[in-house]
């Protein structure tokens, strides 16, 4: 068993589907980091910054801190920036986590991911399209797995993420 469950990937990479799956397979606790920004982030995102980012990941650590005290496992956690993913290794160094980051091969099946119906009113097709190509080529993470989600069949990606936790 997993502490913490994190799954991250670019916007329209599927991670929100695929970790409320994994949640409804398992019945485990899931925090979508979303949840934490909306109480100053709208809908488009066009007041995000970095301090509402920090804010946001200071909260969500000291709520998956207090979750781990109290003996909860395999807490899945989404909606993370990149930059924010890089933080989790330090964050949770004494702590049993692993890192799902889920990418897509190609330009085309993001962008029309990204600007299809979804959950996220994100819709930066050029900030996903980077930050997809970014997750693809940087080193992984401490705890990290890759895992290629083109193939539009979310089950078959909990699949894989089961076999790994």
């Amino acid at each position: 068993m997993k502490d913490i469950i994190i799954i991250s990937g670019a916007p329209g990479s599927g991670k929100t589907t695929v970790a409320k799956l994994l949640k409804e397979k398992l019945q485990f606790p899931y925090i979508d980091l979303g949840w934490l920004r909306e109480f100053h982030l709208d809908r488009e995102w066009k007041q995000a910054n970095e301090k509402e980012e920090r804010m946001s990941f200071e909260n969500l650590v000291s709520i998956l801190k207090n979750y781990i005290k109290n003996d909860y496992r395999n807490v899945i956690v989404t909606d993370l920036t990149d930059s924010k993913v890089r933080e989790i290794p330090s964050a949770f160094e004494k702590d049993n986590f692993i890192i799902f980051s889920l990418t897509i091969k190609t330009d085309e099946e993001l962008q029309k991911r990204v600007l299809g119906e979804r959950d996220s009113g994100f819709k930066n097709v050029e900030e996903a399209l980077r930050w997809n190509k970014d997750l693809k080529e940087r080193q992984l993470l401490p705890n990290e797995r890759k895992i290629d989600n083109s193939h539009n069949d979310s089950s078959k990606t909990v699949e894989e993420i089961l076999k790994l936790i």
